[in-house]
């Protein structure tokens, strides 16, 4: 099961400050919606657990987050994989940061994931909303801590 996701929104951080957020996944993980730890390896990828919740099925996952591209302060790239209660999943978020009109940064953004195994046969149908609503309250937290004056405006 693939999913993907993109938009775009203004944020007032610099596009110096929003990529120093957006590219370091020590300041960006926390901001993930289900967010609970996370572990630098040597190899410059962060191991971050979060929360899994599909109905009534629940858990957590482990996600090997790697930045794939980073170009200051234009673009980070991430590529992850991941296990959670019996399936495996791929996933990927790109970052392109562009000065807004009238000051700020125009953050555009796409995500996409591709989940396989027994999560996908017990819940198909209910994980593209989960998605969306995670993914919403993903912007919506990179949005506030890049516009901490509640100063964001949604394209």
């Amino acid at each position: 099961m693939a999913i993907e996701f993109d938009g775009n929104f203004t944020v007032t951080a610099s596009r110096e400050e929003a990529y120093a957020v957006l590219s370091d996944p020590q300041k960006f993980a926390p901001l993930l919606p289900t967010y609970q730890d996370l572990t630098m390896k040597e190899n410059g990828s962060a191991d971050v657990t979060v929360k899994i919740g599909v109905g009534k099925i629940r858990g957590s996952a482990v996600v090997n987050l790697t930045l794939e591209e980073s170009e200051a302060p234009v673009r980070a790239a991430y590529v992850g994989k991941g296990k959670v209660m019996g399936s495996a999943f791929n996933m990927g978020t790109a970052f392109e940061l562009e000065d807004a009109e009238g000051g700020g940064t125009l953050i555009k953004w796409h995500g996409d994931v591709t989940m396989f195994g027994k999560l996908v046969a017990l819940a198909g149908g209910l994980l593209k909303p989960i998605a969306k609503k995670d993914i919403t309250r993903l912007i919506d937290a990179i949005r506030e801590a890049l516009s901490p004056a509640d100063e964001s405006a949604a394209v």
